[in-house]
């Protein structure tokens, strides 16, 4: 039952979620210098009613999600958003945006 809600969500969500990632590859910002990423993702988080801490350790984004009973588990998700630059993605990125 839980995995057909989770199934069901996924399904509705997906092309949404799916249209961040292919926005943040398009745009991709290296470390210390996420400031466009993080305002996407404060602004998600903040969407869903949330109150992300903003500007940590420059570009981070931290958000505290509490469940229905906090006091007794916790579970914290990491998640990188810098690039890393490879020489053909430099030229690729290059081509790509002096065509657009």
């Amino acid at each position: 039952m839980l995995l057909d809600k989770i199934r069901k969500l996924s399904e509705q969500y997906s092309p949404e979620v799916m249209s961040w990632r292919r926005h943040i590859h398009a745009n991709p910002e290296l470390s210390y210098k996420e400031f466009n990423t993080a305002k996407l993702v404060a602004e998600k988080l903040k969407s869903f009613g949330l109150n992300p801490v903003e500007g940590v350790a420059g570009t981070g984004v931290v958000v505290l999600i509490e469940g229905k009973n906090s006091s007794k588990k916790t579970v914290a998700l990491r998640a990188d958003m810098d690039a890393l630059l490879f020489r053909k993605q430099i030229q690729s990125i290059i081509n790509h945006k002096t065509r657009a």
